[in-house]
């Protein structure tokens, strides 16, 4: 029993659902079960009452609450959750209009309108749910003051009418004012997340990844390379001689030489590749859906480009070069070992005059063991 429960309550949740999508979906099946659950009972009440038109009205509305509930299980998709949203809304506000019309039950159909604003609020969010109530207490208004009192089956004192207004319009700001309050919270938790989550995956210096940043990046692309059966090639990139630019013009220059240099590499990539701050002086290069040749070519490309475009340091040009070693990922080599494979290929191009692009399959046996 307690399982089924739970399996109604929790149904259409998803995982990769934001927490927010996944409250108003468990929030959506509670308010279905209740609304059906009341409207059922109250029209078999009804029902046994010979009061036939209110029985059928309850009985519909109770159809409706559950058919909304179904939609966004059957159909998980934003539209599908707006169309339910939607008709409960609307159920629940044709509902309260006819019992405000026919005084449901000894007259006190109206005292449910209250259950309007804090439901339209928190299911249509603060703007389209202030549109919302604006129109529907324009249409109560009409109800209740624009008819003559034999046109209705129930019969209100002007008094009544004008406190249940009054009183509606109260609990409308109350719910209105506590929706915008928290969504607004809401709104600076999830930016005050996204920024931290960002800061934990970037490196501050450069604006790059960082070395967390690009395992999970590549773990992703590994995960897609492996089902669309793809290629993915990584280079690591080390600035040559960086300890001596560091203690000649100091640490802080050494830090806008990074910056620079980091520009230059993204300035030259496509948009599908990625680079990301390995550590220290050290970039690392996401060739997507390319070979090893291919990602050689590339930093080939990306190494002249450097070489002809002098850094402007305090108004004066230098000179840097980086090195660089390139690895092809593949099913037989994972990241791990791509990874390890594109550091020796660059500490042999370290070893052999630097500024220079060395791929891992060009290494023999024994060179890759020296290093």
């Amino acid at each position: 029993m307690l399982g089924s429960i739970k399996q109604y309550v929790f149904s259409g949740v998803r995982g990769h659902y934001k927490d927010e999508t996944n409250r108003r979906i468990v929030v959506v099946n509670l308010f279905a079960a209740v609304g059906m659950s009341i409207t059922f009972l109250l029209g078999t009440r009804a029902f046994i009452d010979a009061e036939y038109p209110l029985a059928i009205t309850l009985y519909t509305a109770s159809v409706v609450f559950a058919f909304s509930q179904r939609i966004q299980v059957r159909f998980p998709s934003p539209k599908a959750r707006t169309l339910s949203v939607s008709l409960l809304i609307f159920c629940l506000m044709i509902l309260t209009l006819l019992l405000l019309i026919t005084g449901g039950k000894d007259n006190t159909g109206p005292l449910w309108i209250y259950l309007v604003p804090p439901v339209t609020m928190f299911f249509a969010g603060f703007v389209r749910g202030l549109i919302t109530l604006i129109a529907y207490t324009i249409v109560s208004a009409i109800v209740l003051f624009g008819f003559d009192e034999s046109t209705f089956v129930a019969s209100y004192t002007y008094a009544f009418k004008t406190r249940l207004l009054y009183s509606f319009l109260t609990v409308s700001f109350l719910s209105a004012f506590y929706e915008y309050s928290r969504q607004k919270s809401y709104d600076t938790a999830l930016y005050l997340s996204e920024q931290f989550e960002r800061q934990a995956k970037h490196d501050h210096l450069t604006q790059l990844l960082n070395r967390r940043g690009a395992q999970q990046c590549l773990e992703r692309e590994y995960a897609g390379m492996l089902r669309n059966n793809r290629k993915l090639s990584i280079a690591i990139a080390d600035i040559d001689r960086f300890k001596r630019i560091n203690d000649t013009l100091g640490h802080e220059q050494g830090d806008e030489v990074l910056r620079q240099i980091s520009n230059v590499f993204s300035s030259r990539l496509r948009a599908q590749d990625v680079l990301a701050r390995w550590g220290g002086e050290e970039f690392m290069f996401i060739f997507t859906d390319t070979d090893e040749a291919g990602a050689v070519k590339a930093l080939e490309y990306i190494k002249d480009k450097l070489n002809k475009a002098p850094l402007n340091i305090n108004g004066s040009d230098i000179h840097v070069t980086s090195s660089f070693g390139v690895s092809e990922v593949s099913a037989d080599v994972g990241i791990s070992c791509a990874i390890r494979l594109a550091d020796q290929a660059l500490y042999y191009a370290k070893d052999n005059g630097r500024d220079c692009v060395c791929a891992a399959s060009s290494l023999d046996t024994q060179s890759l063991a020296k290093n």
